[in-house]
């Protein structure tokens, strides 16, 4: 993944501890970091995500920790294959958008299995996840990212 920081240097992909007020924690958020200027920022395709789950943890009252990856589909699969020793250490968009695509395809065919089971719960989940990926593809594909 390729980004150019403010000061002109290259940015990565890093995960972070996100600490809110009244005690949430919510690790392992994606953010591209510079190694020059150590500037920092959350992955802005999951930002919007993060933020919704700190104001909804907030009007519940909840403390602790969350792990992001665990409540955001985006965020599990780039720290899956950010953590992967496998692959090589500069992670590039085709390898992710062709993750997410599996990804996509597996939570389809889940889907056909909640609907089979009558699961409006479970549909509805799937529904959700399905669609922070969805829009990640599709923004790639269309900016020619791919």
């Amino acid at each position: 993944m390729r980004k150019l920081c403010r000061c002109g240097h290259r940015m990565s992909l890093g995960f972070r501890l996100v600490i809110y007020k009244n005690g949430i924690q919510v690790d392992r958020v994606p953010i591209m970091e510079c190694d020059d200027c150590e500037r920092y920022e959350v992955l802005s395709a999951v930002k919007s995500d993060l933020l919704d789950l700190l104001f909804q943890l907030e009007e519940q009252g909840e403390t602790g920790l969350i792990l992001f990856p665990e409540v955001n589909e985006l965020a599990d699969v780039l720290y899956g294959l950010f953590t992967d020793p496998m692959l090589e250490a500069d992670l590039n968009e085709a390898m992710l958008v062709t993750s997410c695509e599996e990804r996509i395809n597996l939570l389809l065919d889940l889907y056909g299995c909640a609907q089979k089971s009558n699961d409006k719960n479970w549909m509805n989940e799937i529904t959700v996840r399905l669609a922070t990926l969805s829009n990640f593809v599709s923004k790639r594909q269309f900016s020619g990212a791919k």
